[in-house]
């Protein structure tokens, strides 16, 4: 019994499968993929003609200067607005769409206590107990921000 003609049946089918894939990846990738390294060489410049959709923390200033002064001599400076406000492009022109933070997951996103957080940041385990701690009920507060104004420096 010959398997020479299985053989090469087999290696004709591999190398045609090997064929048509090549062919299909010279079309789906881009000409300027492998211009630097493993990336797409197209991508910046395409990047920078995109419409800007976050802006920086200063760029609020114009708008909302007592809560951008008290927000630069805070606890939260090195926090950009947007973190917590959602991003400029939402806002601009239409205040309704403007997320101003009134939960407690917004804070708990760096607040909440972790193991590997360092201990110089203020860390919650969680309301009830961080009430319990300070001395305050659940009527007192329900959220962060009804004891805590993030705009300025924090108290302990």
């Amino acid at each position: 019994m010959s398997y020479r003609s299985h053989t090469i049946r087999l290696v004709m089918i591999i190398g045609a499968l090997v064929a048509v894939f090549a062919l299909v990846r010279s079309f789906l990738i881009p000409e300027s993929f492998g211009t630097y390294g493993h990336y797409r060489g197209a991508n910046l410049a395409e990047q920078m003609e995109m419409p800007l959709v976050h802006m920086e923390s200063a760029f609020c200033m114009d708008c909302h200067q007592e809560q951008h002064t008290d927000w630069r001599s805070g606890n939260h400076r090195t926090v950009n607005c947007e973190v917590c406000h959602g991003h400029w492009e939402i806002h601009n022109g239409n205040l309704k769409t403007m997320t101003a933070v009134k939960g407690n997951d917004a804070c708990l996103l760096c607040h909440q206590a972790l193991t590997g957080r360092p201990a110089s940041l203020s860390q919650v385990k969680s309301l009830a107990l961080h009430l319990a701690e300070k001395e305050k009920s659940g009527t007192d507060a329900q959220t962060c921000v009804e004891c805590h104004d993030p705009h300025t420096t924090l108290s302990e």
